[in-house]
């Protein structure tokens, strides 16, 4: 036991240590903090080549990791991390909550003397949770970003429609609508807003528009970006198409909200059998079971 508290109180102190002397290595100066509000950089957004010093040492553990194929980099670029080292940053914070905890489980068993093989075993099991917890962590994230894009995309439609008809061009509407979309913490400015960036800086909309399709593995957003494409291949009034569509992805909600609630009473039916019932048949049915009880014995007494 003394082992075990050792070790967690190293390992707790060895993390804390490297917090704060990356926090302290990669602090800002008041001006740099004031260049980057003028330039209009978002205050959570680290540039590429100034990465701190955590995420540097993490990144580099990762780049012995395994499991950094193309789909990783897809899911986390659906799960909206695309910085040049998220996938060395993922397999590397993926390799300590496996490797980490699988080491407080070992080191002290096989210091207490307890078999190598079950110790081994042990370690084994926990490192593969820590990377089945990992994958899943970043399964649920990619799959609540996309639904948040799904979700709000009709309504960033609006604010199109009401651009375009106020006389913007395409590329103005679609960095009003970053803009905008932008100052709610919105997912769906986010995107806009990069779109309009890489066009600012000598991109093709074409090729814009589809990487924002790619990139985000939602289909009502790659749906949106083939119907602006080939509109404006044809020379189609473009608000009255996004108009059109902005009504089938509200119809497509809807059908969604009708579903989920369909769905509602299957997935309260496994709880209500498990946890209600139970109490339920305890409550009404014990009292009597009770008086049963002492009438037998009375009898049996008699």
């Amino acid at each position: 036991m003394p082992i075990t508290l050792v070790t967690l109180a190293a390992f707790v102190a060895l993390t804390t240590a490297i917090l704060f002397l990356g926090k302290a290595v990669t602090a800002e100066s008041p001006v740099a903090e004031r260049v980057r509000q003028l330039a209009g950089e978002a205050p959570g957004r680290t540039r590429g080549g100034r990465a701190g010093l955590l995420s540097r040492i993490v990144a580099s553990i990762g780049k012995y990791g395994f499991g950094g194929d193309r789909s990783l980099s897809h899911r986390l670029s659906v799960a909206g991390y695309r910085g040049a080292n998220a996938t060395a940053l993922f397999l590397g914070v993926r390799t300590l909550i496996s490797i980490g905890p699988a080491l407080l489980a070992l080191v002290p068993a096989v210091s207490s003397g307890k078999p190598l093989g079950r110790a081994l075993m042990t370690a084994a099991f926990v490192a593969a949770w820590g990377h089945l917890l990992a994958n899943l962590w970043l399964r649920r994230r990619a799959r609540m970003r996309v639904h948040k894009i799904t979700r709000g995309l009709p309504d960033a439609l609006d604010l199109m429609i009401v651009c375009l008809e106020a006389g913007l061009g395409l590329n103005a509407t679609m960095s009003k609508v970053g803009e905008e979309r932008s100052t709610i913490q919105d997912v769906i400015g986010d995107e806009f807003g990069q779109v309009a960036v890489e066009m600012r800086n000598g991109r093709t909309r074409g090729d814009a528009l589809r990487a924002l399709g790619a990139r985000n593995g939602s289909d009502d957003l790659k749906a949106l970006v083939g119907l602006i494409v080939q509109s404006d291949r044809l020379g189609a009034s473009m608000s009255k198409t996004l108009r059109t569509h902005a009504d089938l992805l509200r119809t497509r909600r809807r059908q969604r909200a009708e579903e989920a609630a369909r769905k509602l009473p299957i997935k309260v039916l496994f709880p209500l059998a498990l946890f209600i019932l139970p109490t339920l048949f305890v409550v009404t049915t014990g009292p009597a079971l009770l008086k049963i009880t002492q009438l037998t014995t009375f009898m049996g007494k008699r």
